[in-house]
């Protein structure tokens, strides 16, 4: 098929090892794509860690007396708008007050944190 005195590599040889490659470089590329999607989720999900602990922070530590019910609204992290609730409820225990709240994405409502916390009622 080929010439003893010629060396190198044959033209189906070539188009194998291309194929080969064209494979392999789809998945890196498959990979890459699916890392930055996941890095976009993990950075939206801490930034709502954050405001949510924010969120319950400012409860426990508001000044008494606190009233049981229910606040919404929205927030922005480092340029992304959250929309949060935060809902204080009575607890069996007299003088408790169970503070829950959720943070979610503004397009999906998707919650992406969830924190609850316990504080007094005075």
């Amino acid at each position: 098929m080929s010439d003893p005195g010629q060396s190198g590599f044959s033209l189906v040889e070539v188009i194998a090892a291309l194929g080969v490659f064209s494979i392999a470089a789809m998945g890196m590329i498959h990979l890459s794509n699916e890392t930055q999607i996941n890095a976009s989720h993990l950075d939206i999900r801490t930034l709502a860690e954050i405001e949510a602990s924010n969120l319950v922070a400012d409860a426990v530590t508001a000044p008494p007396p606190v009233s049981p019910g229910m606040e919404t609204g929205e927030s922005v992290q480092r340029g992304r708008t959250l929309k949060w609730s935060r809902t204080i409820t009575a607890t069996p225990q007299a003088g408790l007050l169970l503070v829950a709240v959720d943070v979610r994405h503004p397009a999906t409502d998707q919650v992406l944190a969830r924190i609850q916390s316990l504080r007094t009622e005075r």
